[in-house]
């Protein structure tokens, strides 16, 4: 039976031989059984079953197109539910946020530090109960996603004070190592990020929940300052908000789920398409010209290109890749470079073979000479369009699919 199908592939013009078709079934047969086992991989995560949800409060939202979404809008009668909810509210503190510095961008952990200020202004009611207790408003609202306490701090500015409307303030300043919660890399290195600082309360008793407290962002005075641009990246925009934090615990002393104010602080940044190209595309592109090329190359060392290519392109690979953390899923990059793998497999097989029909060439006679002659000639003309067009659109698609 093999035997008929060699004869039957050297009628229609392919001449193979027994081990060489012996190898290509072997290449089917590994590249079947993995996509079998790839394709048995179980995809589903466990998730938290904490929930985030905008308020009622006023909000700035983030207008850049790849800005992070927070938390689920309330519509409807939502909305008039937790109106009443924070006018019957025991406690409300007006908090603001001004980011004076964002720096030390690590998207390996991934994390981010921050500098800035922190206002908040309540009270005569929250006052007394901070008083009666020996506490201060920094140890009842702290950072939510700081990665290292130790090393977090909010420092008082200056003692409380009391303003002549009966309310109570205190400026602070913050620094520290923040967590980055909402991080998506599909699109790298085309991709935005966004750093949040939270704030939070931090209500070890459980008589501060949302029904009591509630902190209401202070949209006038919260920005971002000079020094808040990240070197080599774009600054699109900031959102602040309130959010209501529901865990899916009773936190040891409720038996229902407890529900927290939350304040997040959120800017986005984006790399320069420009310069991603460049420093990242640019390479690639170069590299992959050498092996689409291949098959016009004259000389005898045509056959060791394509292997120089494939480890070019794990080294190239390697160095982006330090940057990222492990992902659960391929970024846009990592497509491209799975397309440039597989392009130069193929051709580092497309030399071989054109290789072996000059050896038949010179063997054989005049007439079949002219035959694989043309062969040679018309896999040397349309592999470099043919590959190239094949590259593009594999890639386009990779994007869209994103």
């Amino acid at each position: 039976m093999l035997q008929r199908l060699l004869k039957h592939l050297k009628k229609l013009g392919v001449s193979l031989g027994f081990w060489d078709f012996l190898l290509i079934l072997v290449v089917v047969v590994s590249g079947i059984f993995l996509v079998q086992f790839l394709g048995r991989e179980n995809l589903d995560v466990i998730s938290s079953r904490e929930l985030l949800r905008l308020t009622s409060t006023p909000h700035i939202r983030n207008e850049a197109p790849d800005a992070a979404v927070r938390g689920r809008p309330l519509k409807g009668a939502e909305i008039l539910r937790d109106s009443e909810l924070l006018e019957a509210a025991k406690y409300k503190v007006y908090a603001g946020i001004y980011v004076a510095n964002n720096f030390s961008l690590d998207l390996e952990i991934p994390s981010f530090s921050s500098k800035g200020y922190i206002w908040m202004r309540w009270g005569k009611s929250f006052q007394d109960y901070l008083e009666k207790r020996g506490l201060a408003i920094s140890e009842v609202i702290g950072l939510e996603n700081d990665i290292n306490p130790e090393t977090s701090l909010i420092t008082p500015l200056r003692n409380v004070r009391e303003f002549d409307d009966g309310t109570f303030g205190q400026g602070l300043l913050y620094t520290g190592d923040f967590y980055i919660d909402n991080l998506d890399l599909r699109r790298f290195p085309f991709n935005s990020v966004s750093l949040p600082v939270v704030l939070e309360v931090d209500d070890p008793v459980g008589d501060l929940t949302y029904k009591s407290l509630r902190l209401i962002p202070d949209l006038r005075d919260s920005g971002i300052g000079q020094y808040s641009d990240l070197f080599g990246w774009l600054t699109r925009g900031w959102s602040f908000g309130e959010f209501r934090h529901h865990f899916a615990s009773g936190l040891g002393f409720s038996t229902e789920d407890e529900e927290y104010s939350q304040l997040i602080f959120d800017v986005s940044y984006q790399r320069s398409s420009w310069s991603a190209f460049w420093t990242l595309i640019q390479p690639l592109v170069v590299v992959m010209a050498s092996i689409v090329l291949i098959t016009r190359v004259l000389t005898e060392f045509r056959v060791e290109i394509p292997i120089a290519v494939l480890l070019t392109l794990i080294f190239l690979q390697d160095g982006y890749r330090s940057e990222l953390p492990n992902l659960p899923y391929l970024s846009f990059l990592d497509s491209v470079y799975a397309i440039a793998y597989i392009l130069s497999i193929v051709s580092f097989a497309l030399v071989l073979y054109l290789e072996a029909l000059k050896r038949q060439a010179s063997l054989g006679p005049s007439e079949r000479k002219k035959t694989i002659l043309k062969r040679i000639h018309f896999y040397e003309q349309f592999w470099p369009p043919i590959s190239l067009l094949v590259m593009v659109l594999l890639s386009a698609a990779s994007w869209l699919l994103i």
